[in-house]
């Protein structure tokens, strides 16, 4: 796998990563090398400060386990409702904004399932 010369091509390398284009050993192998590549002190891509703190954001924001999932899957699925975006169950007992602008809590019912519920 040939190493990324500039910044522009890692951020689009990690963006990819988040849309789920590039997963299993495609994403840890180009984690691994970007990592590397803000580790040394040779500083291969020529970043500056910024830079490698945005880059040092994304890969973090990317490299989870469910970050896949929770970046682009979730929020497409529940885009069409009047309640929040996200699921209730992984925001139980949290108030967030709907999709038409009302705010909602996420409440247990007998089952302990959450769902939205209008405030």
């Amino acid at each position: 796998m040939p190493f990324i010369g500039s910044y522009h091509s890692a951020m689009s390398i990690l963006s990819s990563i988040g849309n789920g284009k590039c997963k299993g050993a495609c994403k840890s192998s180009w984690i691994q090398n970007l990592k590397y590549a803000l580790k040394t002190k040779t500083n291969p891509l020529h970043l500056t400060k910024k830079e490698r703190t945005t880059m040092t954001k994304k890969i973090r924001n990317v490299s989870g386990r469910n970050a896949i999932q929770n970046h682009s899957k979730t929020l497409k699925r529940f885009q069409g409702r009047p309640s929040p975006s996200l699921p209730a169950n992984q925001f139980c007992g949290k108030t967030k904004k709907g999709n038409d602008g009302n705010m909602y809590l996420s409440a247990p019912n007998k089952n302990n399932v959450c769902s939205w519920k209008r405030v």
